[in-house]
């Protein structure tokens, strides 16, 4: 055989070897790349909504807008009613920010942070409720604006501060409508809340302790798509 032939079966048979060799790697890899783009993209999911909640702080003590930019790689980011909120007379509407992908929801509702997998309601973050001797304080996150964005890319939110209103309520009964009333009602047990829980209508009736004063203050803030 010519020598010249036999050199390029060996440099083939070689580079046969280290495809198959890169394809084996690959295979192995593969798994663990996944995970981590996967891990990765969560702590994102996870990073803008607890930024959310931190601008709000900021925006309730007077800061008049913030803006959050994150990565995207899946999943869908929108904005959505899921419920109300009711004291006395006032009914406030609730719009959560929710991102979506697949059976995961993660929303961002009147101050909480819901995680929601296959129908079951995790509260991730408290909303902002205190609870005294005198006094329950509850602050309703009106969240105002329309809009969405899917796919790879980047996210960009901007919040502006549109101003509050305050109530005093003498009326003692707290409702509560909600997509995630479930994880609702498992906070407001475990502060010690007395509730009726209506499951068919997705909602949580709150009874205020007779001898409490009832304050609210409505945080309205735009959220706009950039």
């Amino acid at each position: 055989m010519n020598r010249g032939v036999t050199v390029q079966i060996g440099m083939i048979l070689i580079l046969s070897v280290c495809l198959m060799a890169i394809g084996l790697v690959y295979i192995g890899v593969k798994p663990v790349i996944e995970s981590y783009v996967k891990s990765t993209h969560q702590r994102e999911v996870i990073n803008v909504f607890e930024l959310m909640r931190e601008f709000v702080i900021k925006i309730d003590r007077g800061v008049f807008s913030r803006m959050i930019e994150a990565r995207m790689f899946e999943g869908n980011y929108f904005i959505n009613q899921t419920g109300l909120i009711s004291v006395n007379n006032t009914t406030i509407y609730l719009y959560s920010f929710i991102y979506k992908n697949n059976d995961e929801e993660i929303a961002f509702e009147n101050g909480a942070i819901f995680r929601k997998i296959n129908n079951k309601v995790f509260m991730m973050e408290e909303p902002f409720m205190i609870s005294d001797n005198n006094t329950v304080r509850i602050l309703v996150v009106s969240l105002y604006g329309e809009g969405s964005v899917a796919g790879r890319g980047v996210l960009r939110l901007l919040f502006t501060n549109l101003g509050f209103d305050c109530y005093r309520n003498g009326n003692k009964t707290l409702i509560i409508k909600s997509d995630y009333y479930s994880g609702w009602a498992e906070y407001l047990q475990k502060e010690d809340f007395t509730i009726t829980l209506d499951p068919s209508n997705k909602t949580v009736i709150v009874n205020v302790i007779s001898d409490k004063v009832l304050l609210v203050k409505i945080l309205n803030i735009e959220v706009d798509f950039l």
